[in-house]
């Protein structure tokens, strides 16, 4: 890029006051400009069909298309395309669907300003980036397990509700697809727990997924 010619961002968040924040940050830095911000998938659609940008820092939870729908979008349109992902999403299924897209930066909306800054000049660089807690994840997802024992493996039904913990489900959610109380849910959820020595849900399903008890789509 030119001396003095500052790279070009599109920001997409259906919610504007994140759309607006992300917007102050990024016009602060001097090597870099929001040219569009818009809070509609379809609005974004209708830009990068009209011009590249630099920089896509994009939501993945945008209510009229889908944050996947709109990567493709954008890598057909240019499959160099430099894309962050601002995500409040950690559950393990997203978490494995953002790599599997080849996103070149991702980073939690919890995360502090100066991961936002750090991210959009590495992908500038060509470098990839993650957040610490998104790194975390990622570390524990491809870390190596010495498995569970034959008394202590999940059940079929436990692995049925396993999947659909790792696929982000909610207990009333996981009730009405097994045809199960509540009540059952959350006393398969600690039992697995117990099983897999996690500290929480997120921590079980790394462990479930490390040891191959389920595999991510």
């Amino acid at each position: 890029m030119e001396k003095n010619v500052k790279a070009e961002l599109l920001v997409v968040d259906d919610h504007s006051l994140i759309l607006e924040g992300i917007c102050k940050i990024v016009n602060k830095m001097p090597e870099v400009t929001v040219a569009d911000a818009v809070t509609s998938g379809k609005q974004a659609i209708k830009l990068i069909e009209e011009r590249d940008y630099d920089v896509y820092i994009l939501d993945i939870s945008i209510p009229d298309i889908s944050g996947f729908e709109l990567i493709a979008k954008i890598r057909e349109l240019n499959d160099q395309a430099k894309i962050v992902v601002n995500t409040m999403h950690e559950e393990i299924w997203m978490v494995n669907r953002l790599v599997q897209c080849g996103v070149n930066a991702v980073i939690l909306k919890s995360s502090a300003h100066a991961e936002l800054v750090a991210a959009i000049r590495s992908v500038l660089r060509g470098e990839s980036y993650t957040c610490p807690r998104f790194a975390s994840i990622l570390q524990k997802l491809n870390s190596s397990s010495s498995g569970l024992q034959p008394k202590d493996a999940p059940t079929r039904r436990e692995r049925d509700v396993l999947e659909a913990v790792a696929k982000g489900m909610n207990t009333h959610e996981i009730a009405a697809l097994l045809k199960i109380s509540e009540n059952t849910v959350e006393t398969f959820r600690k039992r697995l727990i117990s099983k897999f020595g996690a500290k929480n849900a997120i921590d079980m399903v790394v462990k479930a997924v490390s040891q191959g008890w389920i595999k991510l789509d």
